[in-house]
């Protein structure tokens, strides 16, 4: 939580350099609120080069309940999702078409709990009861910064409207998903199937290291 709690003192530290530079007198900024696979989130976007390039601030987040069912064991999921974004917009074309890059802070966590199946657990073709496993619990995480590139469409800045609307389009590179398992309870054996199984969360997940990121947003412009 600390964590945090720097990481967003430290995007709005950012955010102030930005809407204090040379050009944000001239052009103003924009304050939009957004909706996504990264969750919902606000952001701050000022002119850096006016019709070419823009900067932006984004923090996102969401929690929801899920569950992972492509392993032998089936576990509830709780999916916390927490991001700081700082953004580059390149207008090609001097109109709202955009290429984005930057990099991201990235807290995306999942916690999961094991769901035993009728009082017991099977973990590599071996078959536990309960009471001989305890309680089952396990993280995934992934690399804490993340770069981003993709597309989008909006210029919350330049337009000639104060109301604005944007989408973006793109990908996150989190990196492979790091995964643990652990029991309150041990049997001899246990160990070595409960890291067969953490082997077989690891395959089931390594597609996420590429996270698709899609929003659409809705910006004032001051």
């Amino acid at each position: 939580m600390k964590t945090y709690k720097k990481l967003r003192l430290l995007a709005f530290a950012a955010a102030a350099v930005l809407l204090a530079g040379p050009n944000a007198h001239a052009d103003g900024f924009a304050v939009s609120a957004k909706a996504g696979t990264l969750g919902a989130g606000v952001e701050l976007t000022t002119n850096i080069v006016p019709l070419m390039l823009n900067g932006r601030i984004q923090m996102n987040g969401f929690r929801y309940n899920t569950t992972v069912t492509n392993t032998n064991v089936k576990y509830d999921a709780k999916l916390k999702l927490f991001s700081i974004g700082a953004l580059a917009d390149f207008y090609p074309m001097a109109g709202k078409f955009r290429l984005t890059g930057g990099i991201y802070y990235n807290g995306n966590k999942l916690d999961i709990t094991g769901v035993p199946n009728a009082n017991s657990f099977t973990f590599n073709g071996t078959t536990y009861t309960s009471a001989q496993v305890g309680s089952v619990s396990g993280t995934m995480d992934f690399n804490n910064f993340a770069p981003y590139v993709g597309i989008g469409w909006g210029d919350a800045v330049s337009s000639g409207s104060p109301l604005g609307f944007n989408i973006d389009l793109g990908v996150l590179y989190q990196g492979k998903p790091k995964t643990t398992i652990s029991t309150s309870s041990s049997v001899a054996g246990l160990a070595a199937d409960i890291a067969a199984e953490q082997t077989r969360l690891d395959n089931a997940v390594k597609n996420f290291k590429f996270y698709p990121v899609a929003s659409i947003g809705i910006s004032w412009h001051f």
